[in-house]
């Protein structure tokens, strides 16, 4: 079995055939999914879809360009009921993307005032961070007391022990099935760290690059994983498995 711990389940890409999506996934050894929000709506719809789903799970969170997206400036206020809701299982997505940004300390506030919810209500945390490792380790190194996830990571193994030493975990996810880049990573990472993803309907694995992915594929980012490591397909499932449902709660 299998947990999908990164995917929008809730946007739009899925309204004709949702129903479909999940059964497919649930159907092909996918135990449970976590929807992860990007805004105080996708949040609500999150939280819809694990109350509607027994084994789809929510985040609720403000990913950093949310305000430049869809408009939504975070309002902390704004997330603490809904975060205390059943089946919340994480605050995220929340973090720093400084490519072609000009707003690094509007963003600081925004994930510094996440960090907090998420530690008021003891839950873990779902980081997006591009361009921005050495800011966002600042901030969680500051923050202390705090564990979490770094969605669909994208740095070096120096970065990745940095993350390490502060105990979160990194996932990864379609992106490693047709670049190498993250090899290292993913090959010296303690297993016991590694969480899968697929970030869907973004970042397809190779098969399906350039279609509409599905939490069904992170068995492709699992037997990759597998590959690089030299290890069993059925191992990296029963430890990232269990892994999902430690720093979840699941």
């Amino acid at each position: 079995m299998l947990i999908d711990t990164h995917a929008h389940l809730d946007g739009e890409q899925y309204d004709n055939d949702r129903d479909e999506v999940i059964k497919r996934a649930l159907e092909n050894g996918v135990d449970k999914i976590i929807n992860v929000s990007f805004d105080l709506k996708s949040a609500k719809r999150a939280v819809e879809l694990a109350q509607k789903y027994e084994h789809i799970f929510a985040a609720v969170g403000c990913h950093p360009k949310s305000r430049e997206e869809s408009g939504y400036v975070f309002n902390k206020s704004d997330f603490l009921e809904i975060a205390k809701r059943p089946k919340v299982v994480a605050i995220g997505e929340c973090g720093l993307e400084l490519k072609n940004s000009d707003d690094l300390i509007s963003q600081q506030e925004i994930f510094q005032a996440q960090i907090d919810l998420a530690k008021q209500l003891g839950l873990p945390l779902i980081v997006h961070c591009r361009d921005g490792h050495q800011e966002v380790i600042e901030i969680l190194a500051k923050a202390g007391n705090v564990k979490g996830a770094i969605h669909c990571f994208s740095g070096s193994w120096q970065t990745a022990q940095r993350y390490l030493s502060m105990n979160f975990y990194l996932s990864f996810n379609g992106i490693i099935t047709y670049a190498n880049d993250y090899d290292k990573v993913v090959k010296n990472i303690p297993l016991e760290r590694l969480l899968l993803e697929t970030d869907c309907p973004y970042l397809s694995p190779a098969p399906f690059r350039g279609q509409r992915n599905e939490s069904v594929h992170v068995k492709y980012v699992a037997q990759r994983v597998a590959e690089i490591r030299g290890e069993s397909i059925e191992k990296i499932a029963q430890v990232t498995t269990q892994n999902a449902r430690d720093l979840f709660v699941l």
